[in-house]
């Protein structure tokens, strides 16, 4: 009888929607059941008026492309203001390549048309990976590739504010008509506030260009299912050994998230300086300069 009375309201819970398996105290009933408890109205109104929770997708943040500088995001996987947390595994391994219409770093335009990459590993607080940058028009060998190694700390402040020090390697394999940078290694550290507009302040310093660069950001995120639409805005300054400006920047992007572990955005970018920093043909003869790109992200 009790065998009778078990398959029955299985029959019963299967046949009605929402009913779902993980529901561990609908399982617990049907058991108290089988050892000879009946199962009451209320039992079958709680399965009829259980609902399919919707699955919460990780969102990475990505309006620190390109002014910060590992490419992915300045701040680390640490502590509760952690943007992005892939797989929740140990070790987190993260790869981007993107193409843009323009170059723009630090309110500097370093070339036209770009492909760009890189990967990054972190565990617990430390991160640190690669990227590059690499023009794809130019006919007139005018401009530097471009490879950033780097390495980083995040940790927690208090319950509000993340702080992030680390230290960048950028090699430039050949110089450019327009630009001939050296090899230089910078520091930088900022802080980060999280919460719903994300504000961050960070500062720069490249030892052997001796050029300083502090930096405000924000960026605020409108889900809608597993598209997001971002808006961002940057404020910096930069002394670059004499050549001082200012700088500010806009994006908005579309970034669609496949699943968890990958996502694809297409983005347009506004930027302006107080010098001229943009290019126009083969100079740097322009104060501002509109663009736009896709990134194609994927985690583990």
């Amino acid at each position: 009888m009790k065998t009778s009375v078990l398959i029955i309201a299985l029959g019963v819970s299967l046949a009605i929607p929402g009913f779902s398996f993980a529901n561990d105290s609908i399982l617990q009933q049907l058991r108290d059941e089988a050892d000879g408890y009946i199962i009451s109205d209320n039992t079958i109104k709680q399965v009829q008026n259980i609902q399919v929770q919707p699955v919460q997708w990780s969102k990475p943040v990505w309006m620190s492309s390109g002014d910060k500088p590992q490419g992915f995001s300045a701040k680390a996987q640490s502590g509760n203001l952690s943007s992005y947390s892939p797989s929740g595994s140990n070790i987190n391994l993260e790869a981007v390549i993107a193409w843009d219409s323009e170059n723009i770093f630090r309110g500097l335009q370093e070339s036209k048309q770009t492909i760009a990459g890189g990967i990054e590993i972190s565990s617990a607080n430390l991160y640190g990976g690669v990227w590059a940058v690499a023009p794809v028009a130019d006919s007139f060998s005018a401009y530097q590739d471009r490879i950033d190694i780097y390495a980083g700390y995040g940790f927690d402040l208090n319950n509000t504010i993340q702080a992030d020090i680390g230290v960048a390697g950028y090699i430039r394999p050949q110089n450019g008509l327009l630009f001939a940078y050296d090899d230089s290694i910078e520091a930088y550290a900022g802080i980060s506030l999280g919460g719903e507009y994300n504000p961050a302040f960070y500062a720069f310093y490249d030892f052997v260009l001796e050029r300083f660069v502090f930096e405000a950001s924000a960026e605020y995120i409108i889900p809608i299912a597993r598209t997001d639409l971002v808006f961002g805005g940057t404020l910096g300054y930069s002394d670059d050994n004499g050549f001082d400006f200012g700088y500010a920047q806009a994006d908005v992007e579309i970034v669609q998230n496949f699943n968890r572990n990958l996502s694809i955005s297409v983005g347009g970018h506004f930027a302006a300086a107080t010098e001229t920093t943009f290019l126009q043909g083969l100079a740097l003869s322009g104060k501002n300069s509109t663009w736009f790109g896709l990134r194609l992200r994927a985690s583990q």
